[in-house]
């Protein structure tokens, strides 16, 4: 909860403020830190792993968001467009046999859309969807990577919008697609190439609270 912290201090210092009647949606850059809890994904026969499924554990996320101003309507509310990037280190909880019990994967999440920014004053709740790629690497230098499909949806309050710098406090839930032609836990060798796990046609379901100060332009 720092930065949240951080953004209420410089938001009550005696920074120029602009009149509501003159408030516009301006472009903004939000660097994020939370933190997001397991997932599990689904597995099917590969290999050594067998059937089990791979749980991850919970563990911090850090992220940017950038907005471009779209459309502001009458009421006051505006919609924006939205880039959507972040990145976890996450371990295995309990991991099946055949996975190195101390491999950590890194995720990161690039996704394009949009958000809806509802009236308000110093709180303005926002709603956001994006879709995008998952890129799910290994930390071993024998295991492959994977990218695949994508998407996001959050909830949130940009706090203090009308300043050059505010805050943003969001929940999100997170979807990767793990089809059945992902080979997340592969590896090559002299002997040739074998897969420890394959998805098996499901969704890696994530949720996360991130916070973050918002710098407007």
């Amino acid at each position: 909860m720092r930065p949240l912290i951080i953004a209420t201090l410089l938001a009550v210092m005696p920074w120029p403020a602009l009149a509501a009647d003159a408030f516009k949606p301006r472009v903004s850059i939000t660097p994020l830190v939370g933190y997001r809890i397991g997932g599990e994904i689904e597995g099917e026969d590969a290999g050594e792993a067998g059937s089990q499924d791979v749980e991850l554990e919970n563990a911090s996320v850090y992220g940017l968001v950038i907005n471009l101003p779209a459309e502001k309507m009458q009421s006051g509310d505006y919609t924006e467009w939205e880039l959507y990037v972040s990145r976890q280190k996450v371990g295995i909880d309990r991991p099946p046999e055949g996975i190195d019990p101390n491999l950590e994967i890194d995720i990161t999440h690039v996704l394009l859309g949009g958000t809806y920014v509802g009236p308000g004053e110093s709180v303005r709740p926002f709603l956001g969807a994006g879709i995008g790629a998952a890129h799910l690497s290994p930390d071993a230098g024998d295991y492959e990577s994977d990218t695949v499909f994508a998407f996001g949806l959050g909830v949130g309050l940009h706090l203090f919008p009308e300043r050059r710098i505010g805050g943003r406090i969001e929940t999100r839930v997170l979807g990767a697609v793990t089809d059945s032609d992902s080979d997340i836990f592969c590896a090559s060798g002299p002997s040739g190439s074998a897969c420890l796990y394959r998805g098996s046609g499901n969704v890696l379901w994530q949720w996360e609270l991130t916070a973050g100060l918002s710098v407007r332009f």
